[in-house]
């Protein structure tokens, strides 16, 4: 079988990761396929190792036989998932489930050169591979979470602004470099994918999910369709400071509330920067704020006045059914999230308000690892691409 090529197969074992344990007929039931072609599918997938019996589950009404459960057999392969960020680059290790089973990190690159990162990265996933002892035969490929404009079809980063890359070719590099196959997407469309596999999105068909972190990102899922196209939810104009964004423009949300904005605000701040030794960083920051500082308040409190209005914005013109608030600026916690809630809702229609719900990722600052090795997986194992119904 060609991993995630043909549709049944993909869509049977796709079924059996989410709902196992679960037998034959239940499986031919939920997915509208003959229990013939359900029976010789699942036979494969058990002779090629993806697939166990786990037992007998209960007899029918009629005492009839009792079904064979079946379950996913998720340490038979392995995906990586590497996260190129504009402040660490993080590598994990996932089994079929999507599951981190192990991961590694360090600081991207000072220079930011693609190269340089590029070397990061197969140091990186090569470490791991091997500190894991991992064969490379178990391994469908590698995953990677970017930030930036990311034509996925073709592997290629239009732009990313924040590590000044332009029309670069990551999957086919990359690849060349490490010898597996090379899957590449927006960092933020790669973290909602994770959260559907799971986190806060598990359940929700329509989300909004925001990205705050050195930048601003977005990405939506719609009838449980992540939408492809570039969703750039940082770059709309909120503000009439003369705050350059990092798009070129002036007043981007991404440049008066993203983590990169509250560090400028803070070192410019003399009394902040007089509290702490060195450069003040969103996390220095929130202690700052949690240790009474009014300034250091006040920084959070501005920035999330800003989310709270664009995400408004978003939900009177999409009303998801969640909208989900990731990255690592979210761990400063209701020092941001108590003004975008409140300013959420000064801005928001009563009827969008009372049927979407703003939620923070529990995956932290893992999200774009999960995200990264599930891109891996969708795309070498379970489906095709993105745009699938998931």
């Amino acid at each position: 079988m060609a991993f995630g090529k043909d549709s049944s197969y993909a869509l049977i074992l796709d079924m059996v990761r989410k709902k196992s344990p679960i037998s034959r007929v239940r499986l031919a039931g939920e997915l509208c396929l003959s229990k013939v072609t359900v029976s010789a599918i699942i036979n494969d997938l058990i002779d090629e190792g993806l697939i166990i019996e786990i037992g007998e589950g209960a007899g029918g009404e009629k005492g009839g036989r009792k079904p064979i459960l079946l379950g996913l057999n998720a340490a038979f392969k392995y995906a990586v998932g590497v996260d190129i960020g504009t402040t660490n680059t993080v590598a994990a290790i996932g089994n079929l489930r999507g599951e981190v089973l192990a991961k590694t990190q360090q600081p991207t690159r000072r220079n930011r050169s693609y190269q340089s990162v590029f070397k990061q990265v197969c140091q990186l996933t090569n470490s791991l591979i091997k500190a894991n002892d991992i064969e490379r035969d178990r391994l469908l490929g590698i995953g990677i979470s970017v930030p930036g404009l990311v034509d996925s079809d073709e592997g290629v980063i239009c732009i990313s602004p924040d590590l000044n890359w332009e029309n670069l070719e990551i999957n086919r590099t990359l690849r060349e470099m490490i010898g597996l196959p090379v899957v590449s997407d927006n960092c933020t469309r790669a973290m909602l994918l994770g959260a559907k596999w799971h986190g806060r999105a598990k359940d929700a068909g329509n989300v909004f999910y925001v990205n705050i972190g050195y930048g601003v990102g977005s990405a939506l899922m719609v009838n449980n369709r992540i939408y492809s196209n570039h969703s750039e939810f940082g770059h709309i104009h909120v503000s009439d400071k003369q705050v350059r964004c990092n798009c070129g423009k002036f007043g981007c949300l991404e440049a008066v509330a993203s983590g990169n904005a509250i560090e400028l605000a803070a070192n410019s701040s003399i009394n902040v920067k007089e509290k702490n030794k060195g450069w003040v960083t969103v996390k220095n920051l929130a202690d700052l704020a949690r240790n009474g500082d009014s300034q250091a308040k006040d920084i959070f409190a501005e920035a999330g006045q800003f989310l709270g209005r664009a995400i408004a914005i978003a939900a009177n013109m999409f009303n998801p059914d969640k909208i989900i608030l990731g990255g690592g600026v979210t761990l400063a916690g209701d020092l941001l999230q108590d003004a975008v809630q409140s300013e959420y809702e000064r801005h928001a229609m009563n009827l969008i308000k009372s049927s979407t719900v703003i939620e923070v990722s529990p995956l932290g600052m893992d999200a774009g690892a999960y995200g990264a090795i599930a891109l891996a997986l969708n795309r070498y194992l379970y489906k095709a691409d993105l745009g699938k119904e998931f």
